[in-house]
């Protein structure tokens, strides 16, 4: 018995250390984000254009319901002024990366970030569209969202006195899953589409122009390998990898193996057809603010999630 409540209050202490590493991680992120913000919006020769275009070039990509709303936004930005909004854009997500990683204010960080991140994905992601020659991610700024809904779960079981999690906890930590689930899922269901199967291999190519001299290298390596097996081949084997990690995430079920897999899918996907996120440079992917690529946000939630596992009790 003493034993097993050892082993308990070891595995919690392991899953507390966890969230609190991959929270400040998550804060990392942040402060990386907005130092490239800060060279391309306030630095660069041409920032203030680089922010006006942050603004207005979604207009043009969204549903027409919706380009006059992205459109009022760009003009409201430019009338206050592109150096105004990019010191106040900047300093949030400065503010944001502090908090998280000193872990101060963290309910209300998570809150505020999630909203923050709900309209930034609005109005500079465009909601991920187009929807278009194969694109099957509705943007990266979905899922720090998402990722935010996370570290409020993770705060409130750091917070609990009591191994068992409380219900409002273990809520949270449902609400998160299955937000996190639908996101997997929305992309699994473009994946499965004829413009992603059977343009597979320029998903991987398209990313290959403006690369350092050895990424470039590397994503030729790729795309040899994936035209030796087959491009349709290993799009379906993707499409499939990502229906799976889905239904895990919104079941709830085979948690345990679907978590690794889906750790090093993600990191597979982020080394290859994200390129590591690049290339960096003002005006390229950190305009928008997703410099690090999509995938690898993607993998925080998954984190988020074994470590709870760790810092569930023992059975």
């Amino acid at each position: 018995m003493a034993e097993a409540k050892l082993t308990t209050y070891r595995d919690r202490f392991a899953g507390a250390a966890a969230f609190k590493i991959l929270i400040g991680i998550f804060g990392a992120v942040w402060l990386f984000n907005a130092a490239w913000q800060a060279e391309a919006w306030l630095v660069a020769p041409n920032a203030k254009a680089n922010l006006l275009k942050a603004f207005s070039h979604p207009a043009a990509k969204v549903p027409a319901a919706l380009s006059p709303l992205l459109l009022a936004m760009a003009h409201g930005v430019e009338r206050i002024g592109p150096t105004p909004i990019a010191l106040l854009l900047v300093a949030l997500s400065v503010l944001l990366g502090l908090a998280l990683l000193s872990r101060t204010a963290l309910a209300a960080t998570a809150r505020i970030g999630f909203v923050y991140s709900l309209i930034y994905w609005v109005f500079l992601n465009g909601l991920g569209f187009p929807y278009a020659h194969g694109q099957t991610d509705p943007g990266v700024l979905i899922a720090y969202a998402i990722t935010f809904l996370f570290v409020l779960a993770a705060h409130s079981s750091l917070r609990r006195t009591q191994i068992t999690e409380t219900k409002g906890t273990e809520a949270q930590w449902t609400y998160a899953r299955l937000a996190f689930g639908l996101l997997w899922l929305f992309d699994a269901v473009l994946k499965w589409l004829p413009a992603f199967l059977f343009h597979f291999t320029s998903q991987i190519t398209s990313v290959i122009p403006g690369q350092p001299h050895l990424v470039a290298i590397w994503l030729g390596f790729v795309v040899t390998i994936v035209r030796l097996i087959g491009p349709v081949t290993v799009a379906v084997l993707v499409a499939i990898a990502e229906t799976i990690i889905a239904i895990s995430l919104l079941t709830g079920r085979a948690m345990k193996l679907m978590l690794p897999f889906g750790i090093l899918y993600s990191l597979s996907v982020w080394v290859t057809a994200e390129a590591f996120g690049g290339p960096y440079t003002s005006a390229g992917t950190g305009v928008r603010g997703n410099l690090l690529g999509n995938v690898i946000i993607y993998l925080l939630p998954l984190l988020f999630l074994w470590a709870r596992e760790l810092a569930a009790p023992s059975s």
